[in-house]
């Protein structure tokens, strides 16, 4: 029979995040690109949205992030109920310090978001390239109309994280992997499945996953 190791890809000890510390805060992800057929109303807003100076402020429990570009910014949370909201940045590297209630990515490409811990989630939505580490815990990660997104988990969130998608592509999950032999250090990376099939089954609809082998 199979092993629950099938389909892993073992990662190389060169890409690993925690035995290369300089890859936590990459600011790269490899994603194809994809083209916007036409000029929409949103990208309209996100051209005016760009040539807003950028901006870093705490209002209340809020961090906002916004318009940034190749910057390394840091923030140092004070009370888990703070959140963090990063908007239109691009190719910023972002590292949260201390716990904190939430993050949330929205319209941002080829960012890099550092984070020990959430109290509640972390979210990316309309983004492109984007990566995403947890050195602690997160207890769900909600990745919406997305293209492109590498999921760094700790140990302490390999099996405690949960990750919803919708309408997003290229979705890669790192973790580390328990062998029988401690000195493997093994650390694996598993695509999230984006191919589904759906069959009518005694007058309701049932979806798998649908798997290629060879």
């Amino acid at each position: 029979g199979t092993t629950v190791t099938s389909g892993l890809r073992k990662v190389d000890k060169s890409e690993m995040t925690h035995k290369n510390p300089s890859l936590r805060t990459s600011n790269v992800v490899q994603a194809k690109e994809h083209s916007a057929a036409g000029g929409s109303v949103h990208a309209q807003k996100q051209v005016q949205a760009s040539q807003k100076p950028p901006r870093m402020a705490l209002e209340g429990n809020k961090w906002t992030v916004e318009n940034y570009g190749t910057e390394h910014l840091t923030i140092e949370a004070t009370e888990n109920r703070q959140t963090v909201y990063m908007y239109n940045c691009k190719g910023t590297t972002l590292e949260i310090k201390n716990k904190l209630n939430s993050v949330a990515i929205d319209g941002c490409q080829k960012c890099g978001v550092v984070f020990d811990s959430l109290v509640a989630e972390c979210s990316i939505v309309n983004s492109k390239s984007v990566q995403v580490q947890a050195r602690e815990t997160v207890p769900s990660i909600q990745i919406d109309r997305t293209d492109g997104a590498q999921i760094f988990l700790s140990e302490a969130a390999r099996e405690s994280t949960q990750i919803i998608t919708a309408k997003a592509s290229e979705v890669n999950v790192s973790y580390p992997f328990e062998t029988a032999n401690p000195e493997d250090d093994n650390f694996v990376e598993q695509p999230i499945p984006e191919q589904l099939q759906t069959v009518v089954k005694d007058g309701k609809l049932v979806t798998t996953i649908l798997e290629h082998t060879g």
